[in-house]
């Protein structure tokens, strides 16, 4: 998954496919190293999953390749995301309606149905 944000780009390389969860979700350490802070005026909101609440803040990046599914100014959250495994970010549910995104669990793609 690459991130596009004012110019530069981050490359996450342990993204989570979460069909259960609504929102897509960056690390913080991560999103800060291309620029991506919090900002007086972003609103921090707690969300709540399978592995418990987290307070995160959303963020509008300029775009979003996952191979060859691709979109533009896309909101997303970032959080610390201490859930006791490394992970780079979590695809959400929000992201592949963006993408009209198929999960082919047969050859572990995700592929576009537009």
């Amino acid at each position: 998954m690459e991130l596009g944000f004012k110019g530069k780009l981050l490359s996450l390389k342990r993204a989570l496919v979460d069909t259960g969860s609504g929102s897509t979700i960056v690390s913080t350490d991560l999103a800060e190293s291309i620029g991506i802070i919090a900002e007086e005026n972003d609103m921090i909101y707690r969300i709540s999953g399978v592995g418990g609440s987290e307070f995160v803040y959303s963020k509008k990046v300029d775009s979003i390749k996952i191979g060859e599914l691709y979109t533009e100014n896309f909101s997303l959250e970032i959080g610390a995301m201490n859930y006791g495994f490394d992970l780079d970010g979590i695809i959400g549910l929000d992201l592949l309606q963006e993408f009209k995104a198929i999960i082919n669990i047969g050859q572990l793609t995700l592929e576009s149905n537009g």
